[in-house]
């Protein structure tokens, strides 16, 4: 089987993994750096792997029947967000093995946030948008499994996902789009826009989703809203379109008249008749421009992570562009304020999360994460709607990368950060008892104090919480803390240009050798798991048959094709 071939190519590539300048290849070399301690490259398990079964069997399933599906979801802060680390594992699960892939899983446009999307896909929206996120000290509405929303009351408001955009080859060709979300009076519904079609979507009012079946697999994810009132919804699209021109012709006009005052200012003797210009002349001037002043400011944009002004793993920069973004949107939202209380309340929708899907076997892998998440962003105080969302996902496979915020503190409380896991953890077993869950210890990190760097020492502590959490549940543990070098590591990944400047993130390079590192632990893991298999005794042959027929093919058997990896320590 196609599938089966693929594992034993990938199990023997990541034995003999060396450099190569094919994209997307087993390209890191952790050998190469004396600091990285490679032999700690494994999944840990405390208490044994007994939990693991479940998933082990799932994998067998597909790996030797071509049957089923495995859903595997990374939570975390800014590493999940940017999508480099999981993207790069999820790149070895299914981008270089053809037929492994079940689906994108959950996806969002971020780029209406005012934030960066995920390396992986790119998003665009129209419209104006506000949103709601699980860092926030105000967070105003009940998000989800994402930890984020974005509203809208825009009649032009559309949100466009493109899933293949950055992949030589497409991956992604989509069955199923399942859109959570709500309208706080009933009186707007999104439609998924396919080949010049509008598709309606089936609403779940219990679960507070629309299911969308396009008329074939797709990769571009085209949402528009639609008002239960057209005419409406017409008159307003006017409206808001005429608003925002005058307004940018407005701003436009001041910028003029402030250059040129200043220019007055700065030579006296200079004539008034050239910064005299009537307003009507200004206005026939920058008429020409109309249409672009409108694009820009209607709220089209392309996705952050590639096309924005900051490095996406520069949360400083981000952080800044985000404030920046969102001070420019309420600019427009306040000159329409004073227009809009002339006219009745328009229809709002808030969208929390988009689930994709296919009816394909094979590996599904989610990323969840929000710049500067801890472990209580996700607390049901704040996101209310997290099971509700997860139980259309249930994952097998739910890999905990939370903690680096939660540590960067002055004082670390290693108790309370157990119990913050503890009601985490219980959310998802409320939705999936079987989950097995898989614990990455917090990266070695600095912190800044003034104008300089300082070692940050809490890294053994935090390690040793995910070891007694990984106790307690039976979970593996990827030590990455070690592995990377233990104390003081960061600034030997930052000199090998492996790290960000902040020492607390690293760059693509980083990332990409983190993820090959997790990835061929995991599947060290369960190479072990194969090869204790029990071997099927081989089919006799029928006493009339003239040609002696081949012994049956075993998982044992079948393991033997791979070279032997370094075990899994339990």
């Amino acid at each position: 089987m196609r599938f089966v071939a693929a594992l034993l190519l990938l199990l023997s590539v990541m034995v003999c993994a060396r450099p190569t300048d094919k994209p997307g290849a087993y390209s890191s070399n952790a050998e190469k750096y004396d600091f990285i301690d490679t032999s700690l490259n494994i999944i840990q398990f405390p208490k044994g792997d007994a939990k693991f079964q479940p998933l082990f069997n799932k994998l067998d399933t597909l790996v030797f029947e071509n049957r089923g599906q495995v859903k595997i979801l990374h939570i975390g802060g800014s590493h999940l967000q940017a999508d480099v680390i999981s993207g790069r594992i999820r790149e070895h699960f299914v981008k270089e093995y053809p037929g492994a892939s079940a689906g994108r899983g959950f996806i969002f446009p971020y780029s209406a946030a005012r934030t960066n999307t995920p390396s992986s896909y790119a998003s665009k929206y129209q419209g104006i948008w506000d949103r709601s996120m699980n860092i926030m000290r105000e967070v105003t509405k009940p998000l989800g499994l994402l930890g984020i929303a974005v509203s809208t009351s825009d009649p032009r408001a559309e949100i466009t996902l493109l899933l293949n955009k950055y992949n030589a080859t497409p991956i992604w060709n989509e069955s199923s789009i399942r859109l959570f979300g709500y309208s706080d009076s009933n009186n707007v519904v999104p439609v998924l826009k396919v080949d010049s079609m509008e598709i309606m979507g089936i609403q779940d009012t219990a679960s507070g989703s629309f299911v969308f079946t396009p008329p074939h697999p797709i990769d571009t994810i085209q949402i528009a809203f639609r008002w239960t009132d057209t005419t409406y919804q017409s008159s307003m699209t006017q409206f808001v379109t005429d608003s925002l021109i005058q307004d940018s012709i407005t701003r436009v006009q001041d910028s003029l008249q402030h250059i040129q005052d200043s220019i007055a200012a700065l030579n006296p003797k200079a004539k008034s008749s050239s910064s005299a210009k009537s307003s009507s002349s200004s206005a026939t001037a920058l008429g020409v421009a109309k249409t672009d002043i409108l694009l820009d400011n209607s709220g089209i944009a392309l996705d952050s992570m590639f096309e924005g002004e900051c490095d996406v793993l520069d949360t400083a920069c981000l952080a800044l562009e985000e404030r920046r973004s969102l001070d420019e949107a309420k600019q427009i939202t306040d000159t329409l304020a004073s227009d809009s209380n002339k006219v009745r309340v328009r229809p709002r929708f808030t969208l929390t999360g988009i689930l994709t899907e296919t009816n394909a076997p094979g590996i599904s892998y989610s990323n969840v994460g929000i710049n500067g998440a801890r472990v209580p962003s996700y607390f049901e105080e704040i996101c209310p709607q997290f099971e509700n969302e997860l139980k259309f996902f249930k994952p097998d496979l739910v890999i905990f990368a939370i903690g680096i915020n939660d540590a960067n503190v002055e004082k670390f409380d290693a108790d309370g950060f157990r119990k913050n896991y503890e009601q985490l953890i219980a959310r998802i077993q409320k939705v999936s008892p079987k989950t097995a869950f898989i614990f990455e210890t917090n990266n070695d990190m600095y912190r800044k104090v003034k104008r300089r760097y300082v070692q940050h020492p809490v890294g053994e502590t935090a390690r040793k919480a995910f070891f007694q959490l990984a106790e307690k549940y039976g979970a593996g543990v990827w030590d990455k803390f070690s592995l990377m070098g233990g104390l003081g590591s960061m600034a030997q990944w930052e000199k090998a240009n492996l790290a960000k400047k902040d020492k607390v993130h690293f760059n693509l390079n980083g990332y990409h050798l983190l993820g090959d590192l997790f990835f061929k632990a995991f599947v060290s893991a369960y190479q072990e798991h194969i090869a204790a298999l029990p071997a099927l005794e081989p089919v006799a042959p029928a006493a009339d048959t003239t040609q002696a027929k081949p012994a049956a093919a075993t998982p044992a058997k079948a393991a033997t094709a791979a070279p032997a990896a370094a075990p899994a320590k339990k």
